[in-house]
């Protein structure tokens, strides 16, 4: 029979691994300025969804291929959730008045969840 202090870490240890899932599986929203002021590159729990959210992205992609995310355009901007951990390289454009679209390297750097 269970005692009051194992049922009671038991629910404990439920919740966080409820938690951290849920953390994992996060959304994250990226403008344009933000992902300039982080030199391309997005630091993401394994499991995140990103929603690139800003009228300045012209473009973002990642080079198709197995495990590589598939980017959507969504209402909310383009889209992509990142499944694995790993390195990726993907690229992306915005819209300028001024000149034409200029292709920016950009790195997501997916870790595992603690």
């Amino acid at each position: 029979m269970w005692s009051r202090a194992g049922i009671w870490s038991a629910v404990v240890l439920a919740v966080t691994l409820l938690v951290g899932s849920a953390a994992a599986q996060g959304r994250v929203t990226v403008t344009a300025n933000e992902l300039i002021q982080r030199n391309h590159v997005l630091e993401l729990a394994v499991g995140t969804e990103v929603i690139w959210t800003d009228p300045h992205f012209e473009r973002v992609w990642f080079p198709s291929g197995p495990g590589n995310p598939r980017v959507e355009r969504t209402p909310a901007g383009f889209r992509a959730v990142f499944e694995r951990t790993g390195e990726y390289r993907g690229a992306f454009t915005l819209v300028s008045a001024h000149r034409g679209s200029d292709v920016y390297p950009m790195r997501v750097v997916v870790k595992p969840v603690n």
